[in-house]
């Protein structure tokens, strides 16, 4: 996990605002109460479809707090992570109830080569030699795409009544404040018989600067129906080491379990047809500095493919 300590000195400054000061929260309910449509109804790895990461807004943002003019300001200000690493939980995150307004810059661009693909991704991106798959790919980029998320308290407070939370308190100082995931291009290199690679630098992960994270994991996952103590352990892990939560229904028939490559674990999915057989077999992981997964045909042909991606 990496965070920008400079959020950090921006709390304890905000901490010597007088307390008649309230934020304003237009900015953050503008143009945010449209849901996505169009929810996939199966799992799929392109849900990660990575970040661009933003740049030096913090510290603008830093300096511009000393004046009092601009303490409304505080509401743009973000705690940020890198998710550098992927977990698979059996939830419909689909369900988690806040308004979602996602934006992007092209989808779907097809590219040349691999040169073209850094290029235009702002990265290198690693391929196995010909000898392994005896084909060139079909290159294409995802995104990037920027998902911003706002919270409205009576919204998440009538998810927690349905499933029965009676215990769970909303701050109303949550009102319009956002979560928001910024990710980047991907490159994906597709194959003959449905071999697919897909990779692209970490997320970037925020949320606004008074929120907590852990209180506001658990208060998500009770939302959906998850139970009291696995909801706070839930948020606690996932606060301590921030994850990109690849959500597969529990009803779906898949097989997951952490696999070892030459340079460590991975996370194995496989997709398996009533009879227990392997429809696809998906190999995932993370590096500081890349996220990968593999789709084929067998567990076998992914596992050997994402060995030599490194």
């Amino acid at each position: 996990m990496e965070t920008n300590l400079e959020n950090h000195w921006v709390a304890d400054r905000l901490a010597a605002i007088e307390p008649q000061w309230s934020p304003n929260l237009a900015r953050g309910r503008e143009l945010l109460h449209t849901r996505l449509t169009g929810r996939r109804h199966s799992w799929t790895w392109m849900a990660w479809t990575r970040m661009a990461a933003a740049g030096a807004a913090a510290a603008v943002c830093v300096a511009v707090l000393a004046l009092p003019d601009t303490r409304a300001l505080a509401q743009e200000l973000w705690y940020r992570f890198v998710l550098n690493r992927v977990e698979v939980v059996r939830l419909d995150l689909s369900k988690l109830p806040l308004h979602m307004r996602a934006t992007t810059n092209g989808l779907e661009q097809s590219v040349q080569n691999v040169d073209e693909a850094e290029r235009n991704a702002g990265f290198k991106p690693y391929l196995p030699s010909l000898e392994v798959l005896g084909v060139h790919p079909g290159i294409t980029l995802n995104g990037p795409i920027v998902m911003e998320q706002t919270i409205h308290v009576r919204e998440i407070e009538s998810a927690l009544a349905k499933v029965g939370a009676s215990d769970v308190e909303v701050p109303a100082e949550w009102e319009g404040m956002q979560v928001r995931t910024e990710i980047g291009p991907m490159v994906v290199a597709s194959y003959p018989d449905n071999i697919q690679i897909v990779q692209g630098l970490p997320i970037e992960f925020s949320v606004s600067s008074g929120l907590v994270l852990e209180h506001f994991a658990e208060v998500a996952f009770r939302s959906i129906g998850v139970s009291l103590w696995e909801a706070r352990a839930m948020a606690q892990k996932f606060a301590a080491h921030p994850a990109w939560l690849l959500d597969i229904p529990p009803d779906a028939v898949v097989n997951v379990q952490e696999v070892a490559l030459r340079t460590g674990p991975a996370l194995l999915i496989e997709d398996l047809d009533d009879k227990g057989g392997v429809k696809r077999a998906t190999v995932a992981w993370s590096t500081s500095e890349r996220m990968y997964s593999v789709s084929s045909r067998s567990r076998e042909l992914s596992t050997k493919i994402a060995d030599v991606l490194q």
